[in-house]
């Protein structure tokens, strides 16, 4: 059981890896087509921006042809994009608990987001994480892999193993790799514990 887990697990990630690159490629068309500035969300927050601008407005999931909401999902997520919101991790949408439609947040954290491109602290924030990180800046990252191996089975967090598995990124010059999850300092170790 534990190899063929481990198969299954292996195919979540190739297809994860894949969502990746297309969610890269879809950011950097929205770039060309908007003077080289990023859509404020990956998808429709409808009404859940938390009054941050852009609400309602169809970004990658329809425009530059990306098709359905489907490439925005992990297939190691549990909660199937319907994750609780944290605006810490970029995660919008709707609150949960409601037709997925208005709850769909995506299963991937976007680090370029409304507070980072319209809150006067976040392009400070941003221009800052760019110059320091250049290329390997963190646009995106997928948690799910990990969580599927630290207990986390539902819709909330519950985090009651330890594991060695690694979180996917989305990087800056359009290359996905992965990165160990920080300790102890969420601002350094991303980058510095990268294999």
């Amino acid at each position: 059981m534990p190899i063929l887990n481990r198969a299954k697990e292996s195919g979540r990630r190739t297809h994860c890896i894949s969502n990746l690159r297309q969610i890269g490629l879809g950011i950097q068309m929205y770039r060309d087509d908007n003077g080289d500035r990023p859509p404020l969300y990956l998808v429709n927050p409808k009404q859940y921006t938390f009054g941050y601008p852009g609400g309602k407005t169809e970004y990658l999931e329809k425009k530059n042809s990306l098709g359905s909401t489907n490439l925005f999902v992990c297939m190691s997520d549990r909660t199937k994009g319907l994750i609780p919101i944290d605006l810490g991790w970029e995660y919008f949408g709707g609150l949960g608990g409601g037709k997925a439609a208005d709850s769909f947040t995506t299963s991937y954290a976007y680090h370029m987001g409304p507070w980072q491109q319209t809150n006067p602290d976040g392009k400070v924030w941003l221009a800052d994480q760019i110059t320091r990180w250049k290329s390997r800046f963190i646009v995106a990252a997928c948690p799910w892999h990990r969580h599927l191996y630290s207990g986390w089975l539902g819709s909330q967090a519950n985090f009651t193993k330890t594991t060695n598995i690694r979180d996917l990124a989305l990087r800056y010059d359009g290359s996905v790799n992965s990165f160990k999850w920080p300790v102890n300092n969420r601002e350094e170790e991303p980058y510095i514990t990268t294999r």
